[in-house]
């Protein structure tokens, strides 16, 4: 009797499988047959949605259906990601994922709200932004040489601007700190911005990438000292790289990339991994991205993890050496 319950129950269960098989084939072969959306963990207007807006209308263009953008700002980025980890893995939620809600921030809690290692499926990695150190004019340093001996000359007595605790404007601060056996004060700034304070010499320097900058650096308000970009800027191509200035280990980047949910079907990731890399080298998007001195990537899915990988290995390190804890 228990051979044939089981027999019958093994024999719905094939049929269903068999069943299931084509309908995922047709829906993989059919995608995308309806819009996508696009999570940003960012207040719409601010940098990183601005630049998925322009992301998404190539995207929209390769893929034939519409791209659209939901902000979900909050949890120093991460609730956009918490709601990717609980969508439907079938390609018509995806979110940007950045060092903050992929690689910095899942580390600074006890208890994180999804798993980075488990819960995503990278696609592509779409842009990277070199770092820069720059300081105020009133700085009495006019290269990174002059900045590290002032540094250590007056330890503590430096201040730095970024956004909060456990941003990627501290950590790259504390790793700069940790390769050049410097000690400078953090000055956290939040959602208030730190950039009228840096102008006013309030605050003496800060590491950001060249959105909003240049034209400070160029009006001789700021002085960029080095960029951690392979090789230098067309916007500031005075200023060295890293590796000029003799730390080529310095290579913090404000990237941003493409995300699933975990389980998402082969040929679907196959066909979003084409259009996005697609999409951010169309002339369009590269020249909306030279402009912000970044630089359009484009990755395989598999490249991305690794990347990933890298990333979140080197700013676990940077938070327990820094002791950075958020709760």
């Amino acid at each position: 009797m228990k051979k044939v319950y089981w027999k019958i129950i093994s024999g719905i269960a094939l049929t269903l499988a068999l069943q299931a098989l084509p309908a995922a084939s047709v829906q993989a072969q059919t995608f995308p047959d309806k819009p996508i959306k696009i999570l940003v963990g960012v207040p719409a207007g601010a940098g990183p949605d601005v630049e998925a807006r322009q992301f998404a209308a190539q995207l929209a263009v390769e893929l034939g259906q519409p791209v659209v953008i939901e902000n979900k700002p909050g949890f120093a980025q991460m609730l956009a990601i918490e709601a990717l980890s609980k969508a439907p893995a079938d390609g018509y939620t995806l979110a940007l994922a950045q060092p903050s809600n992929m690689a910095a921030n899942p580390r600074l809690f006890d208890r994180p709200i999804y798993n980075i290692d488990k819960d995503f499926a990278p696609i592509s990695l779409l842009g990277e932004h070199p770092w820069v150190l720059y300081v105020n004019s009133n700085v009495p340093a006019k290269n990174l040489d002059e900045f590290i001996a002032l540094a250590k000359s007056k330890p503590g007595k430096l201040t730095y601007a970024s956004t909060g605790v456990g941003s990627l404007l501290q950590l790259g601060s504390e790793w700069f700190q940790t390769l050049t056996g410097t000690k400078l004060t953090h000055v956290p700034y939040g959602a208030s911005g730190f950039q009228a304070d840096l102008l006013a010499g309030n605050v003496d320097a800060v590491f950001f990438p060249l959105i909003t900058m240049v034209d400070h650096v160029k009006s001789g308000k700021l002085r960029a000292l080095a960029i951690s970009s392979k090789q230098r800027s067309p916007l500031i191509p005075d200023v060295p790289t890293f590796a000029e200035a003799k730390y080529p280990e310095y290579d913090v980047r404000a990237w941003f990339g493409l995300m699933a949910p975990a389980g998402l079907p082969a040929p679907v990731l196959k066909r979003l991994n084409e259009a996005s890399n697609k999409a951010v080298q169309t002339q369009a998007f590269r020249e909306f991205f030279g402009k912000n001195g970044a630089s359009p990537v484009g990755s395989t899915p598999n490249e991305f993890a690794s990347y990933l990988k890298t990333q979140q290995t080197r700013w676990r390190a940077v938070i327990t050496d820094a002791n950075i804890k958020m709760e």
